[in-house]
């Protein structure tokens, strides 16, 4: 289970502070991209977050899988 620090700035602790995934979230690698920064991604740094996290508010924030990422920089898409 995850500590309820690692769920700030999270949408779904905005209303229940006790987090609604808390007990099945584990914490993972991400790369954030802001909504509105162009490409390419290269020298992005990965930081941990929790696999539920999902910004909301003033977080404008995707946090992308490393292995989305192309050796070009590029966000891949399936």
């Amino acid at each position: 289970m995850l500590s309820l620090h690692h769920c700030s700035g999270c949408h779904d602790n905005f209303y229940n502070p006790n987090c609604w995934s808390r007990k099945s979230g584990k914490m993972v690698w991400r790369i954030p991209i802001g909504i509105n920064e162009p490409p390419p991604y290269k020298n992005k740094k990965k930081v941990r977050v929790p696999s539920c996290w999902h910004g909301g508010g003033s977080n404008r924030t995707i946090m992308v899988k490393p292995e989305s990422i192309t050796s070009e920089g590029y966000w891949k898409t399936f």
